[in-house]
C-alpha cells in the first residue's frame, strides 16, 4: 500500500499492549481482564524467552501470550505477540 504524501499520514500509530505490575495476583488478574481475545490458562507456567528476556508463559490467546517475570523492577505480567515468544 503506497504511503500518502502528507507527512502527518505517514506515521502509523500502534497502541501498546497493556502491562500490569504490582502483586502477582492482582497483576495477573488485570492482565487476564485486558486480554486481546479469549485467554486460555495453562496448567503449568512454561519457561519462555521473549526477545532476550527469560520469563514464564501463563496464558495464551490465538495471537498473544501472557508472560510473567519478576526482576529488579518488580513483578510484571504482559501480553506479547506470539511470534516473539520462544519456548525454552
Amino acid at each position: 500500500m503506497p504511503l500518502s504524501p502528507e507527512p502527518a499520514e505517514k506515521s502509523a500509530v500502534l497502541s501498546p499492549l497493556p502491562q500490569a505490575s504490582g502483586t502477582p495476583e492482582t497483576a495477573r488478574e488485570d492482565a487476564l481482564r485486558q486480554a486481546p481475545g479469549r485467554p486460555v490458562l495453562m496448567l503449568r507456567p512454561a519457561p519462555v524467552k521473549v526477545r532476550a528476556i527469560t520469563c514464564h508463559a501463563i496464558a495464551y490467546t490465538v495471537t498473544h501470550v501472557l508472560v510473567e517475570r519478576d526482576d529488579d523492577a518488580g513483578y510484571q505480567a504482559s501480553w506479547e505477540a506470539s511470534w516473539l515468544v520462544r519456548r525454552l
